[in-house]
């Protein structure tokens, strides 16, 4: 097994180890990643003296600390990446702009902008602040862009269909929303959304004008990501 073999086995342990909550035993790690269990030891030994996986006392490994450590910097660095992002879209738009990611059932506020000229209708949105992903329509461009189940929602449904999600006073009242996700590959580095908020009445939001500004801050995202 060459050097670049057996990167490409660490990760996809990783990977496979991240999808077990309950954890992930030597032999069955060996037989999703096609090696020998000896093979299978010596990868686990590796990522551990990393700290990127642990061994339980019930002998099944799960994720590290160390794995903890580098999402913390992937959130920081992707936060910068978008930041100008978002300032652009608020400055084009004239409504307070931001991206939210998923974090279980919640969506929080990764960054957020203001317009350089704040609206006598803008609203304060902090970075940091979360609610229930069901809720306005950050979340719900979160929820949109994932394999359509049975138990969705009917706004999920909406948002999917329409491809953006409106939200109207869910999260705080008196606000309005437009958002749309950020990309539906499996393989993205984050589940995303992108949009404005302001205070108002869903009629005070223009879709025909905002969409095409969202929509083209969305497509300077994935090209960062």
């Amino acid at each position: 097994m060459s050097a670049l073999q057996t990167l490409d086995r660490g990760l996809e342990a990783i990977e496979i180890i991240s999808q077990r909550t309950s954890g992930v035993s030597p032999a069955s790690l060996a037989d999703e990643l096609g090696v020998h269990r000896a093979g299978a030891y010596r990868i686990l030994s590796t990522l551990e003296e990393r700290h990127l996986v642990v061994k339980g006392g019930d002998g099944l490994y799960r994720l590290g600390s160390g794995a903890l450590v580098f999402a913390g910097r992937f959130m920081s660095q992707y936060r910068s990446a978008v930041q100008p992002v978002v300032q652009e879209l608020a400055s084009r738009t004239g409504f307070t702009a931001f991206v939210s990611i998923a974090d279980r059932d919640e969506s929080v506020a990764l960054a957020v902008a203001e317009p350089v000229t704040r609206d006598p209708l803008g609203i304060s949105y902090q970075v940091g602040a979360r609610h229930p992903i069901e809720e306005g329509a950050d979340g719900l461009a979160i929820l949109a862009q994932r394999p359509e189940r049975a138990t969705d929602s009917d706004a999920v449904r909406r948002a999917r269909s329409l491809g953006y999600a409106l939200s109207d006073g869910e999260v705080q009242p008196g606000a309005v929303g437009l958002a749309v996700g950020t990309g539906s590959d499996p393989g993205a580095a984050v589940e995303a959304s992108i949009g404005v908020v302001r205070l108002g009445l869903p009629g005070d939001l223009d879709v025909d004008q905002l969409l095409p500004l969202v929509q083209a801050a969305r497509e300077a995202i994935l090209g960062l990501y």
